[in-house]
């Protein structure tokens, strides 16, 4: 697959999580970066630089995978050099790549294209494998969302049919994917 844009190439760029250890081995702090060790020099400012003796680097296939690590990292560790509240703070770990694929439908290729580019050393048989299991669970989430659409359409007034129309498929069909989640419809609902 090619890049669409300068904004999915940059996003594909592999990047670290590094670590800065003070010589009995605390963990001072964790940060992300493309260039962990120019990034680290940034910190000298800090009243704990002086302490730091060893830097470790976990690299990542993208920027936003090495975010995620890092912000999961500080929440389990709590290192002292990293704010865990106020303005700047790392609170919460942030949302995984998977959360985005509504918003950035380049962010999903470019996401395919690393899983793609690891498959590349493997085995066929073990490539046919990861993408079978790979299609499966697309089609289960895609499945699984399609449910909760229909749903909320639903709960929002809308009857079968009105779904059915607003989607472009048959009326039986909304039946059909909807028949696990909801009771059957009323009388009334199906003239209607």
């Amino acid at each position: 697959m090619s890049v669409p844009n300068q904004q999915t190439a940059e996003a594909l760029r592999p990047a670290a999580v590094y670590r800065l250890f003070a010589e009995d081995g605390t963990l001072l702090y964790i940060g992300s970066a493309y260039d962990p060790k120019v990034r680290a020099k940034k910190h000298r400012e800090k009243p704990w630089w002086p302490q730091v003796v060893r830097q470790e680097h976990e690299w990542h296939p993208t920027r936003e995978a090495a975010y995620v690590a890092e912000t999961e990292a500080i929440e389990q560790a709590r290192p002292p050099g990293n704010r865990i509240s106020g303005p700047g703070a790392v609170a919460s770990p942030a949302p995984k790549p998977r959360a985005r694929l509504e918003a950035d439908p380049l962010f999903v290729l470019a996401e395919l294209d690393v899983f793609f580019a690891s498959l590349e050393t493997e085995p066929p048989a073990v490539r046919f494998r990861k993408l079978t299991e790979m299609m499966e669970t697309m089609e289960a989430a895609y499945r699984s969302e399609r449910k909760r659409l229909f749903q909320q359409m639903h709960a929002d007034g809308m009857t079968y049919r009105e779904i059915a129309k607003e989607m472009g498929i048959s009326f039986g069909r909304v039946r059909q994917i909807l028949a696990e989640e909801l009771d059957p419809p009323s009388d009334t609902e199906e003239s209607g």
